[in-house]
């Protein structure tokens, strides 16, 4: 059995990056036996908390066992804290920023090394890939990616980049140490055409190699055993609607928009309202972020206590609760890119709302921009999607996967 080395971030507390490490493990098996090495970007190997779902439904865990009962229950209790408002964050100089980076990555190297030289050793490819890895966050992820690299180089072991997002402005530092990654990677992969031209714009000759394709989650019914999901068809009657709710200042860090958390959370209540108003329930859910949590518990549930017909879903620690709590809804109406996507991939009637670029241009590649909803104006558009009411994806969908197993099926050894 051949084996490849993925590294992302499949322990970020934010389970769409786990959700996206579980969907490339089932399109890798999918392509015949190989087996994947996982490991964290920052935290390192994390060979057995990846397991995923056969097509029929069976539980298998394709790495090395079922996670350890400490482990298990390790991740029980779900995160809440708040993000600061970030004044204190913009008045720390961006160099003392870049310096603290350093040298926690400094700090790590000799846990981290060793079992990224072993992993890199173990395996015919490396890849890197999933989540927004090509940014430069005061130089965390560009420090970490270049671990990677420059291990996989020194062992010999082809590179290929895959499905990652590229957004700037990257420092001069990170500059070079991304743009030496992607030159020596075989091939690159990215989510979205914003992050292919970003490249693009930094280094032409990386165009031979470098392709737009799927976020992997729209593989979450045959990573889940979901292939049947009744759960998506248009119906009449009660129906559950989903919530998906994120932290407004995570919009700080991403795009030009603004919503103050207040206003926010008036939003999302009367969105609520209006559900159930229609005669629907109403599941208020989160993709397990510390900060979406806490927004949740401190903001939204307040203004809808004793409201019935509202579930308040508990705060999900993995990326199976996270799975199941989309599944269970009939219509999803969310802001993160990764409550949006398994809920297409299910077929269900989805609506994303407007904030990051990324999530725009996913929705505008399916043919699905009527389905974004602006939280500025948005009073139709939300009459519409408590009805269900959406754009037929299905064909568009079924492309982007073909397209995405192809690649993943010409890279693989």
């Amino acid at each position: 059995m051949k084996k490849v080395l993925l590294a992302g971030v499949p322990k970020s507390p934010n389970l769409g990056d786990g959700l996206i490490a579980y969907t490339l493990n089932r399109i890798i098996a999918m392509r015949g036996k190989h087996q994947v090495i996982h490991f964290d970007l920052l935290d390192g190997r994390c060979d057995q908390s990846m397991p995923i779902y056969s097509a029929r439904g069976g539980l298998h865990y394709a790495i090395a066992g079922a996670p350890a009962a400490k482990a298990a229950q390790a991740a029980s209790a779900p995160a809440l804290k708040l993000n600061s408002a970030g004044s204190s964050k913009k008045m720390t100089p961006d160099a003392l920023r870049r310096l603290k980076a350093y040298w926690l990555h400094r700090s790590k190297n000799e846990k981290l090394n060793g079992e990224l030289k072993k992993a890199v050793s173990e395996s015919e490819a490396v890849f890197i890939g999933g989540g927004h890895l090509l940014i430069d966050t005061y130089w965390t992820f560009p420090l970490a990616v270049r671990r990677v690299a420059e291990e996989a180089k020194r062992q010999g072991k082809p590179l290929h980049i895959l499905l990652v997002g590229a957004r700037g402005p990257w420092s001069a530092q990170a500059k070079r140490w991304l743009l030496g990654v992607c030159r020596y990677a075989a091939s690159i992969a990215v989510r979205d055409e914003d992050s292919r031209r970003f490249l693009l714009q930094l280094d032409p000759r990386l165009e031979s190699k470098t392709v737009t394709l799927a976020d992997p989650a729209l593989f979450t019914p045959e990573a889940f055993g979901l292939t049947e999901v009744s759960a998506g068809v248009e119906r009449p009657g009660k129906r559950k609607i989903g919530l998906g709710i994120m932290d407004p200042h995570e919009m700080n860090r991403h795009c030009e928009l603004r919503w103050e958390r207040e206003d926010c959370a008036d939003w999302w209540a009367a969105a609520a309202k209006e559900a159930l108003a229609a005669g629907h329930e109403v599941s208020l859910f989160t993709n397990g972020a510390a900060s979406d949590n806490a927004f949740v518990e401190q903001f939204v549930k307040p203004r809808l206590k004793g409201v019935p017909g509202v579930e308040m879903t508990p705060y999900p620690t993995t990326v199976e609760q996270l799975v199941g709590t989309i599944a269970a809804c009939h219509t999803v109406i969310a802001q993160r890119l990764h409550a949006c996507i398994p809920s297409l991939a299910m077929g269900k009637p989805t609506y994303g709302l407007i904030w990051d670029r990324k999530l725009e241009n996913i929705f505008a590649d399916l043919g699905m921009s009527s389905q974004l909803i602006d939280f500025r104006e948005s009073r139709q558009q939300l009459a519409a999607a408590v009805e269900g009411r959406m754009a037929d994806s299905a064909e568009a969908i079924n492309d982007k996967k073909l397209q995405l197993y192809e690649h993943i099926g010409r890279i693989l050894p």
